[in-house]
């Protein structure tokens, strides 16, 4: 498995040498270090501001302006192997915005995902990169049907474009579901769902300006917030909370 770096999201300076230096690290090689930075693009969003903002994270961990490639992404024009490799990256990064853009723009042909595993390239995901990482991705939803009844699970403000809870094959690069925001916008309840409804077996859920990191068969937390694990643990439904530096066996 190649190391993966999920963001939950968050903007605050402080927290980038917990959450983007750990990735930058792992994404140095032979002193070299050179970033695909993948923005999808949506309506009404400026792609490139998104770009920039992100590079001024990691130029305030010293990576360089030129070492920061922009590949960016739609459902018309999805990321490809060809443009990955032309890119050079000795890491790739996944920003954040509407998931759903996100999940048309990189997982339907996910080819490039082979030359990430084949040459061992760390992934780092932001926000809805995070989320599309998973074996079964959250893309959105603010409810859920139960008993046919349509009940609220989250914030109408964090359903992504989208009503009901949408569960969809993602990458596979970690073995779980994914949400992010957690505390802020209140979308552990939507894990929760997610894991109760059995879409996902296990799920994580991450604070803005934290990150988990799963590296070696490990994962830790870093970062400013929270991370919660929740599972089905004979027959009901077990919430973990997780702060910085713990450390589980990946799963």
């Amino acid at each position: 498995m190649i190391p993966v770096f999920l963001i939950g999201g968050g903007w605050q300076a402080g927290g980038f040498p917990l959450t983007y230096g750990p990735f930058l690290k792992a994404a140095t090689r032979a002193g070299r270090c050179r970033i695909a930075i993948v923005v999808a693009d949506e309506p009404g969003v400026e792609s490139h501001q998104r770009f920039l903002q992100t590079r001024g994270a990691f130029e305030s961990l010293g990576l360089a302006p030129d070492a920061a490639v922009p590949l960016m992404v739609s459902a018309d024009a999805p990321l490809t192997q060809a443009a990955l490799v032309q890119a050079a990256p000795t890491g790739m990064f996944v920003c954040g915005g509407l998931t759903p853009a996100y999940y048309d723009a990189l997982c339907g042909d996910q080819s490039w995902c082979a030359y990430l595993q084949s040459q061992q390239l760390p992934y780092a995901g932001f926000s809805a990169g995070a989320m599309i990482a998973a074996s079964q991705a959250i893309v959105g939803g603010w409810q859920r049907i139960v008993n046919d009844r349509v009940i609220a699970i989250a914030d109408q403000q964090a359903s992504e474009d989208l009503d009901l809870l949408d569960l969809r094959p993602g990458l596979g690069l970690v073995p779980f579901a994914v949400d992010v925001h957690a505390s802020q916008a209140g979308t552990l309840t939507r894990l929760l769902h997610s894991v109760d409804q059995g879409s996902a077996d296990v799920g994580w859920a991450i604070d803005e300006d934290t990150m988990l990191s799963i590296t070696d068969g490990k994962l830790r937390v870093h970062g400013q917030g929270n991370a919660y694990r929740a599972q089905r643990h004979q027959g009901h439904l077990a919430v973990d909370i997780f702060q910085a530096g713990a450390v589980r066996a990946e799963r």
